[in-house]
């Protein structure tokens, strides 16, 4: 049994595309300098942090239930042929593409599957290291979808000791042996559980307003702490930074209810709107796989100083589109779509 299509996974799906890609046009901000364009690079970086806890918050709370529709041998397998066998044919070809401008040397297969393995060939592609072990824990998880007493303890320790513990040690100047984190919520399992537990809870205004409120306080934090102890080092401080931080998860829990109580409203329950963000949707992990590539060629063929503002603000809309274009035209070829955009 397929699972019903909810609308709001869809428009969190594209709006966090297009934020990773605004990220990866935005490198100033990882080069310090005492200037308003660091600054607003800070802030676009800022703004557009939230995006990869969501993807891993979609797959909570779209995967966290799977035994209602498959076997777990067939959701390791679609998940293995959706995912897996594109992100091998995509290195796989960056990989020839890279020999042949000569930016990699070939040394053997034992060192392709080594630069493949370690996300050497395409950087970017890190994300499916958590990802696959995201998908690898859920036989487990889903086990205590039921469970959400479990689930709520899990998540308050994980957040306490992956997310907030870390930040204050660190703030104070003291050392925190990460062995004090509770492996069975280590890492990006939290997000797993948030994209779990909102997904299928129902929230008061008041709360959503709590959520929206830290979600402030969660950007707020990032930013102009950042800005204080970089300005005070001489050096990008990122104390604030990684994607399981707390101002991290605050924001893309704010972010993720928004987007679900926003779509409720009438303007996005329309027909057309719902079938645009769907086929939208359907584009996400192929854009994702090969904006990088886009990106790059796009700057070199235009000329375009990519620390400028104008870069930033348009790369991102102009290479969504570009990618958009081809992951659909590519769909489109019998069974060439099939594996590479699947």
């Amino acid at each position: 049994m397929e699972r019903k299509r909810v609308v709001y996974f869809d428009v969190l799906n594209v709006l966090a595309c297009l934020s990773v890609i605004g990220m990866h046009c935005n490198g100033l901000v990882h080069n310090y300098s005492d200037t308003a364009a660091w600054r607003q690079a800070l802030a676009v970086d800022v703004l557009a942090y939230w995006a990869v806890p969501i993807f891993i918050m979609i797959s909570g709370a779209t995967m966290m239930n799977y035994r209602e529709r498959y076997s777990t041998g067939t959701f390791m397998k679609r998940r293995f042929m959706k995912v897996g066998i594109p992100l091998v044919i995509w290195s796989a070809v960056f990989y020839g593409w890279k020999l042949f401008r000569g930016s990699m040397t070939w040394n053997g297969w034992l060192d392709f599957i080594n630069v493949l393995v370690n996300f050497q060939i395409e950087p970017v592609y890190w994300f499916f290291a958590p990802l696959f072990m995201v998908y690898l824990s859920l036989p487990v998880l889903s086990r205590l979808a039921e469970y959400r007493s479990t689930l709520r303890y899990m998540l308050i320790v994980g957040f306490l000791t992956c997310s907030v513990l870390p930040f204050v040690m660190k703030l104070l100047g003291v050392s925190y042996w990460d062995n004090f984190a509770l492996p069975v919520t280590g890492g990006y399992v939290i997000l797993v559980l948030l994209g779990y537990l909102l997904s299928t809870s129902e929230l008061l205004p008041w709360q959503r307003a709590v959520v929206y409120v830290l979600g402030v306080i969660g950007a707020a934090t990032r930013y102009f702490y950042t800005v204080y102890a970089t300005v005070r080092d001489g050096a990008l401080n990122k104390l604030t930074w990684e994607y399981i931080n707390w101002p991290s998860i605050l924001l893309a829990v704010a972010i993720f209810v928004l987007v679900k109580y926003t779509c409720r409203r009438k303007p996005f329950q329309n027909e057309k709107f719902i079938r645009l963000v769907k086929w939208l949707s359907g584009a996400s992990f192929g854009i994702y796989l090969i904006h990088v590539f886009i990106m790059g060629h796009l700057a070199s063929l235009l000329g375009v100083n990519t620390a400028s503002g104008w870069w930033r603000l348009f790369a991102a809309p102009a290479g969504y589109l570009i990618a958009l274009t081809i992951v659909k035209l590519l769909q489109k070829i019998p069974y060439v779509g099939k594996y590479l955009f699947p």
